[in-house]
């Protein structure tokens, strides 16, 4: 491989779910409908040790809530294309009110509702201030102690 040259990860498309890397890593799932968004998402995961599944559509996530065993963490944008993602952040807190949210996205974080921006469980990272906030709320997602919640709800 040269220099520079970036292998692509591995992407097996299921309905409208991506999986991304090996068997055996942590698993974040990811939703997000922006195509370029999500990758970055989804190589940014790779890239700090976790395996990212996307969910184009919320639907998807939902059902795979229901039906799956949890991942270590949720990654959700707050404006998707046809909805807001209030659906899957309640689902999700609902079924597993411990499980890590991290909301990465476009939108300014003073403008989420509370019950998101207050969530001793989520932290809100504006995709603006670039990708280091991001990897640092994925480092907390991934390994942190069962029983740590994050200091602050917004990051970012």
């Amino acid at each position: 491989m040269d220099i520079g040259t970036r292998r692509a990860p591995r992407v097996i498309v299921i309905d409208e779910r991506v999986e991304h890397g090996t068997a055996g890593r942590m698993r974040i799932w990811i939703v997000e409908d922006e195509p370029a968004a999500a990758s970055l998402a989804a190589d940014l995961c790779e890239a700090n040790g976790a395996t990212p599944s996307l969910y184009r559509l919320p639907l998807t996530f939902l059902t795979a809530l229901r039906t799956s065993p949890p991942p270590e963490a949720v990654v959700l944008d707050w404006r998707l294309e046809h909805e807001l993602s209030a659906g899957p952040f309640l689902a999700t807190r609902h079924r597993y009110p411990r499980l890590p949210v991290i909301y990465w996205t476009g939108s300014m974080a003073s403008v989420l509702p509370a019950m998101i921006s207050d969530d001793r469980w989520t932290l809100v990272i504006e995709k603006a201030a670039g990708t280091a906030p991001f990897e640092e709320a994925l480092a907390w997602a991934l390994h942190r102690p069962v029983s740590e919640a994050p200091t602050g709800s917004a990051v970012g």
